[in-house]
């Protein structure tokens, strides 16, 4: 075998073996329980909660509850293992879990910047159970987001992860550098932006605006106004109650949308082909692009793609 192969090799292995070693981080960590904790705060509330979490290393998740209490679960990982109360090397974090009045932060920093190596990071994870009446704020540069039955508005910012809500009653705040962004069952403005992922929505009642530069958008059940634009990928968009406007932009897929067909709407629709069913409609409809009034017009719809085709499907 001649050196270049052998280097090629060795390092197709090296890869294999740090990527089993990822999947076995996140199979713990789906495995996570109150038992692997590796600290634990209960604090008493009454009303509205204020809720801060940041950590430099690893995941968040916040779960609404009907309890007038706070509790603050910390998990400390090393090369994919709990690590036991008190047996982790942590002198290169800043750790404050705390509590004023109806306000609550559990921060973990890390003092140094000596970048990210396998064998000596450990991983400060924040698991939440926080009345529902709670409005956060989650902030982590190397894990995953999760917000689940809260009220009011709620702010999830990632570098290297993705973003998940379930729930959620209350204006939206959702950014990601590295993962996908899903929306369930939420009533509020959202604003979804991320750079390396799809955005999925379902059941939302609120206006939305979501943006990706790598993925697709997928879209269901959703009421309001939309605006979506993608670089990377298809749209594909339910939009059950139209409000105002539905905005739909990509460089690099198609569109479908989907909505009510006894509305009216105002439509501009350009595409290397599109498809409509046009019925009570006045106006200009060519095999790339169709303008004018369905309906005698209403919601503007306007769907954009120099990569694809536009259809425009009914309910």
């Amino acid at each position: 075998m001649s050196t270049d192969k052998r280097y090629i090799w060795s390092l197709a292995i090296s890869w294999t073996a740090f990527l089993a070693l990822m999947l076995l981080a996140v199979q713990t960590g789906l495995a996570q329980s109150s038992e692997d904790a590796y600290r634990t705060e209960t604090f008493g509330v009454s009303g509205a909660v204020s809720l801060e979490v940041q950590t430099s290393g690893g995941s968040i998740s916040v779960v609404g509850t009907n309890k007038d209490e706070v509790v603050v679960e910390m998990f400390v990982r090393h090369q994919g293992n709990y690590i036991e109360p008190g047996q982790a090397d942590l002198d290169d974090y800043e750790i404050s879990i705390s509590q004023d009045g109806n306000t609550v932060k559990a921060i973990a920093e890390r003092k140094s910047n000596r970048g990210w190596n396998w064998n000596d990071n450990y991983s400060v994870s924040f698991l939440v159970h926080a009345p529902n009446e709670t409005r956060s704020r989650l902030k982590t540069s190397g894990g995953s987001l999760s917000a689940k039955n809260l009220q009011g508005s709620q702010e999830l910012r990632t570098s290297g992860g993705s973003i998940t809500t379930e729930g959620i009653q209350g204006r939206m705040i959702l950014k990601t550098s590295g993962g996908s962004i899903t929306i369930t069952d939420a009533q509020g403005d959202v604003e979804a932006n991320t750079s390396g992922g799809t955005i999925r929505a379902e059941m939302l009642v609120g206006n939305l605006d979501a943006r990706t530069s790598g993925g697709s958008i997928r879209l269901s059940g959703v009421e309001g106004n939309v605006e979506a634009k993608t670089s990377g990928g298809s749209i594909r968009a339910e939009i059950l109650a139209p409000s105002e406007v539905i905005d739909l932009r990509t460089s690099g897929g198609s569109i479908t949308i989907t909505v009510p067909q006894e509305n009216g709407y105002d439509l501009d629709l350009d595409g290397n082909r599109v498809y409509a069913d046009l019925v009570n409609f006045s106006g200009k409809a060519e095999k790339d692009e169709i303008r004018g009034s369905f309906n005698g017009g209403g919601t503007k719809i306007s769907a954009k793609t120099s990569g694809g085709s536009v259809r425009l499907e009914y309910l």
